[in-house]
């Protein structure tokens, strides 16, 4: 028996090491074959670059450009800047992370370090007097003195900070185009020195790291090249951005720009082909905005024969942050990010120049400073700034609704024109989006410029937010969103876990539809599980209304309940006549929303033959929200166990 065992455990070890010399033969085959079609790509662009390195934006010693550009505070910031000492960023501190998962205290203190890089070469690229140039150098100094340039979040047991290994993480990558767009503006006006540092520094921080990863097709920590999140496009506007403002050789350089245009498929991977960014309109900002950085750089780079916004899908994607718009200046908060969150101004009027949306509003905005970086592509002349500015203003809200076929996320408005109306935006989508909630069937509700009842957001990031304790947050898991808990059961996490759309009609005057969801509890006693969204624009002075309808079918028998969430006072309405009435308990009836901007909702259940009691149950969700308050869950249970039920929840514009 023993020798048995031992043979078993042979053959096992022997198939591993098999199976394992495999697929790193297959992967270093599949690296070769990329690598070889990256080399012809920089082989075509090489010829469209210029022979010294290239920065957007515009040297210092071209005063006539940094002359029209707004200055801001940016000077006197400078100033202010010059009465405080460098920030320390010790090693107790870059550790926190590791003892008590608190990002924040680290982050709070290496952003004010960070940012005086940005306020010292801005300040001296405006005044030109040479004052900033001593204290910006002490502070490139300081920079590159530090052991590691990720954030301990993205440090895995502190491995980079420790000497062990060194990667590319968001923030590092934005570090190397600083840095490389700081020595391309300032030119010789900083030393040979710090010119030599900031050169070493970037190629062993970053240029090293990258191509080793690309060429030898084993990513591990740089992930990202190859991911389909955030972090693909914004790390790649990093090390593009540095690569053209530092790199001689234009050789290498073409090779950086074939590269990213190669790594952008999988970042496009992951929208939907309609265009929705399920990580949500704060990361469309950050990782898509990043993109349509990259994209300017390569633009400028190759002197136009590059573009990388021509690529499939990108037009989709662009028009995610203004499609999203439910109400003016409103946007559902879908996924991590804050319930403020709305389209980056800078970015948003790029996107419409440059394809031609025609979004006027967005198109008048003034273009304000701010990393280096951003202000180089937008505060400059750029490739949107050549094309015609629009002759009529065309907003997105004329349209009725928004539908995101392949997502599953709809939108739904009051006719044009109309202001005191609801607007409503619901998604099916599933478990297992980028920034992932739990929260198929979710939805939000907007009238007169507040959210009343909401997807409340993401909350304040620490350690566990992307731990395998994610779920634990009651703003992450089902529990923080508008949607059953089903035999006690909250949703469960996974791409199976999802809302199909299975029925959907849309006219002028009512739109529909009807999502199956049962999947996303993954229970076997659930038979049935349906939700209906119903949008109905009244006419005249009569109010849109919204109806959500859940149907369940459980065998055996089990307990059913619902919930809004809201960030807004509310308050139970007793019909004062029908108090003693033990039927009073069938009909749930709230006013939610501040003064005169309030929402009416009649909560009711029915089984297959007659009204079933509801208990109205409230709870403040105590997590740390984006939105710096705490969220109210108002849950609507059914007091007795069901094999069939249905609940009912109209919403109206109140007239009370």
């Amino acid at each position: 028996m023993l020798k048995q065992f031992f043979l078993l455990v042979v053959v096992i070890f022997l198939f591993s090491l098999v199976s394992s010399a495999f697929l790193y033969a297959q992967n270093e085959n599949k690296a070769a074959v990329r690598n070889q079609a990256i080399e012809k790509r920089a082989a075509e662009i090489v010829s469209f670059l210029p022979k010294k390195p290239f920065c957007v934006g515009k040297p210092i010693t071209n005063r006539t450009d940094w002359e029209t550009i707004p200055q801001g505070n940016i000077i006197k910031d400078a100033e202010n800047t010059l009465k405080t000492p460098i920030p320390e960023l010790p090693e107790s501190l870059y550790k926190e992370y590791y003892r008590n998962g608190n990002r924040t205290n680290y982050q709070n203190v290496r952003n004010r370090k960070y940012r005086r890089l940005t306020v010292f070469v801005l300040a001296e690229c405006f005044e030109n007097k040479g004052r900033f140039i001593v204290p910006l150098e002490a502070t490139i100094r300081s920079i590159c003195a530090d052991p590691s340039w990720t954030l301990p979040a993205h440090d895995p047991n502190a491995e980079i900070y420790d000497g062990k290994t060194v990667h590319i993480d968001l923030v590092s990558a934005d570090t190397s185009v600083e840095l490389g767009l700081a020595d391309s503006w300032l030119g010789d006006k900083l030393s040979p020195e710090i010119r030599i540092l900031i050169r070493n520094n970037i190629e062993q921080r970053t240029f090293q790291p990258y191509e080793q990863a690309v060429k030898s097709g084993n990513n591990g920590r740089n992930w990202w090249i190859t991911g389909t999140n955030n972090w693909n496009s914004v790390c790649h506007a990093g090390v593009v951005g540095a690569a053209q403002a530092l790199i001689d050789d234009p050789v290498r350089r073409a090779w950086y720009i074939a590269a990213a245009e190669k790594f952008m498929e999988p970042f496009f991977n992951g929208f939907t082909p309609d265009g929705y960014c399920s990580e949500g309109m704060g990361y469309w900002n950050y990782g898509f905005g990043h993109f349509a950085e990259l994209a300017e750089i390569v633009y400028q780079s190759a002197n136009g024969h590059v573009d990388f916004l021509t690529m499939p899908k990108v037009r989709n994607c662009a028009l995610f942050g203004f499609r999203m718009e439910v109400m003016p200046g409103l946007f559902a908060a879908f996924a991590d990010c804050s319930i403020t969150a709305k389209p980056d101004a800078s970015l948003a009027k790029y996107l419409s120049r440059r394809f031609q949306f025609g979004f006027a509003d967005y198109e008048k905005y003034q273009n304000r400073l701010g990393n280096l970086q951003t202000t180089g592509v937008y505060c400059f002349p750029n490739s949107a700034t050549k094309t015609p500015e629009v002759s009529a203003t065309a907003v997105p809200l004329t349209e009725l609704r928004t539908d995101f076929p392949d997502a599953g996320v709809m939108i739904f408005r009051p006719k044009l024109g109309e202001t005191k109306q609801i607007a409503v935006a619901c998604k099916g989508g599933h478990n297992a989006e980028h920034h992932n909630h739990n929260d198929v069937g979710s939805f939000t509700v907007m009238y007169e410029g507040t959210m009343p009842v909401l997807d409340p957001g993401g909350e304040v990031y620490t350690r566990r937010t992307f731990s395998n304790k994610r779920y634990d947050s009651k703003l992450l898991n089902s529990f923080g969103h508008p949607v059953p808990v089903i035999n006690g059961q909250l949703q469960k996490t996974g791409r199976n876990a999802e809302g199909k759309i299975i029925a959907k009609t849309f006219s002028n005057k009512k739109d529909s539809c009807t999502i199956n969801y049962a999947s996303a509890y993954g229970l076997k006693e659930i038979k049935k599980l349906e939700r209906t969204f119903e949008f109905t624009r009244a006419e005249s002075d009569q109010p849109n209304s919204l109806t959500v309808t859940d149907v369940i079918e459980l065998e055996p028998a089990g307990t059913f309940e619902t919930a809004l969430l809201t960030y807004e006072s509310w308050e139970k309405q007793t019909n004062q006549s029908n108090q003693n009435d033990p039927n009073n308990k069938n009909k749930i009836d709230l006013l939610i929303g501040a003064k005169d901007k309030k929402i009416h909702v009649v909560v009711t259940a029915t089984d297959d033959e007659k009204s079933l009691p509801l208990q109205l149950e409230t709870l403040e969700i105590d997590e740390d929200a984006m939105a710096r308050k705490k969220p109210i869950r108002l849950s609507f249970k059914i007091e007795q166990p069901v094999a069939r039920a249905k609940i009912v929840t109209q919403i109206i514009p109140s007239s009370l």
